[in-house]
């Protein structure tokens, strides 16, 4: 996993996490660690997603809970780019697709591809 910063102006700055290639109980512990370093930093952070990365639930749960941490704090967590078919997969089975905005607003949610068509940010 790599990280860096960009726009170096407090609230204006960016973090990039990319995701490497595996997100899954064993890694979700120094990703976090990440997320929570890039948003102490910076007002937005975004995960580059490696498009054949391997995820597991614990993903997921990483990633609603920076999200809700991002809001809470008026700050934005976002991915760039496609989702990777590994998470339409994942969300589809574990039945966690969102059809509607999630409580934390986020029109950029991880799991907001059910029903509304596939999207990008």
């Amino acid at each position: 996993m790599e990280q860096s910063t960009q726009n170096n102006a407090g609230k204006d700055a960016e973090v990039i996490i990319s995701s490497g290639d595996r997100l899954t109980i064993e890694t979700t512990g120094e990703f976090a660690q990440r997320i929570r370093q890039g948003l102490a930093e910076a007002g937005t952070v975004i995960i580059e997603f490696e498009s054949d990365v391997e995820l597991d639930i614990t993903a997921l749960q990483v990633f609603c809970s920076a999200c809700m941490k991002a809001t809470a704090e008026g700050k934005r967590f976002i991915h760039r780019g496609a989702a990777p078919q590994a998470l339409l997969d994942l969300t589809a089975a574990v039945g966690s697709e969102r059809h509607k905005h999630c409580k934390n607003d986020n029109m950029l949610c991880f799991r907001q591809f059910g029903g509304s068509g596939k999207w990008e940010s």
